[in-house]
């Protein structure tokens, strides 16, 4: 009875140490992620014509999605329309 008891105590307290590490590690990783948000260079947004697609019009987001993409696969903002652009085709001899 008294080694149940004891072995009892034992897992609660081993689920008690790793929990308790998880949150702190937890809180540290978000801490540090402030931080360097905070301290962090603004990025740039990609130079025009550099990459294939449409480039979404949030500020923080900017992803590169497909040119059929009517959604940002980021944040989910609705992308501009693309626009059809007339290519008159020439034979190459």
């Amino acid at each position: 009875m008294v080694l149940e008891v004891l072995i009892f105590m034992g897992v609660i307290a081993l689920t008690a140490v790793i929990f308790g590490g998880w949150v702190i590690v937890t809180l540290v990783r978000v801490l540090f992620r402030g931080v360097g948000a905070l301290f962090a260079p603004p990025s740039l947004p990609p130079m025009p014509g550099s990459v294939r697609g449409v480039i979404c019009d949030n500020g923080y987001c900017r992803a590169v999605n497909p040119g059929t993409a009517r959604f940002c696969r980021r944040c989910g903002r609705q992308l501009p329309e693309a626009q059809r652009v007339q290519v008159r085709r020439a034979a190459m001899w």
